[in-house]
């Protein structure tokens, strides 16, 4: 007897079609395996809705920080500038970069993350390769990339507006792109000379960071959540 089943009823013989069940419970089992089917079909549906997740654009509050993750983008090719500057006014001398991932099976994923500090008087958030993860439905997790050490520079396109592929965040529309990553300073040393060094960032109460995090995926990747670790550790689900 199968474990789970009822027992088989005995009955004589009946003529039926070749295909046609001849166990008279044969309905429950068609109805189980129906119900497997269905369970493996939504299985498969869940991670490729993760993307339009109704989580993203809501905060989320650790200890200290509110978190969000305010957009998601999908490109094979970053372009943009650091000039502050419109194409319109002639501008043909400014500094334009790009950023491919390095596989061609691989894809660069932006994530628009917003952190802010309501609770303590100061938080210190170092955002850097550790800051954050990506995490996919088959464990696995994706750091991201500081963009300034695997930018290359880039011609200028022959269409003005082409000059910048990362989406503009609404409240620096004068900006091309804002890149979330800790701040680069001029250091004097002991010569004289003037060293870039870059700092964990602090937000007063009342202040925050809104930027952009890029990172590199296998194509088609679909993600379960996104963890923040800097500064606070916030984990959001999408």
């Amino acid at each position: 007897m199968i474990s789970g089943l009822p027992p088989r009823r005995h009955s004589r013989s009946l003529n039926r079609h070749p295909g046609e069940s001849r166990d008279p419970d044969g309905s429950i089992v068609r109805y189980r395996a129906a119900l497997a089917i269905l369970a493996i079909i939504l299985f498969a549906i869940a991670p490729a809705c993760s993307s339009q997740s109704p989580n993203i654009g809501k905060y989320y509050k650790g200890r200290i920080l509110h978190i969000s993750v305010a957009a998601m983008e999908r490109t094979d090719e970053l372009r943009w500038t650091t000039s502050t500057r419109y194409p319109a006014q002639g501008v043909i001398d400014e500094p334009l970069y790009r950023l491919e991932p390095e596989s061609s099976e691989n894809e660069l994923i932006l994530l628009r993350v917003k952190v802010e500090n309501h609770t303590a008087t100061s938080a210190i958030v170092n955002v850097d390769h550790e800051s954050a993860q990506l995490r996919d439905f088959l464990q696995g997790r994706y750091f991201p990339i500081d963009v300034s050490a695997r930018a290359q520079e880039a011609e200028v396109p022959e269409n003005p507006s082409d000059r910048c592929t990362v989406p503009v965040n609404p409240e620096y529309p004068t900006d091309c792109v804002r890149f979330l990553w800790n701040a680069t300073y001029e250091e004097v040393q002991s010569d004289g000379e003037i060293k870039l060094i870059r700092r964990a960032q602090e937000l007063p109460k009342g202040t925050g960071l809104d930027g952009w995090l890029v990172f590199e995926v296998p194509k088609d990747t679909q993600f379960r959540s996104f963890r923040w670790g800097a500064g606070d550790t916030v984990t959001i689900d999408f």
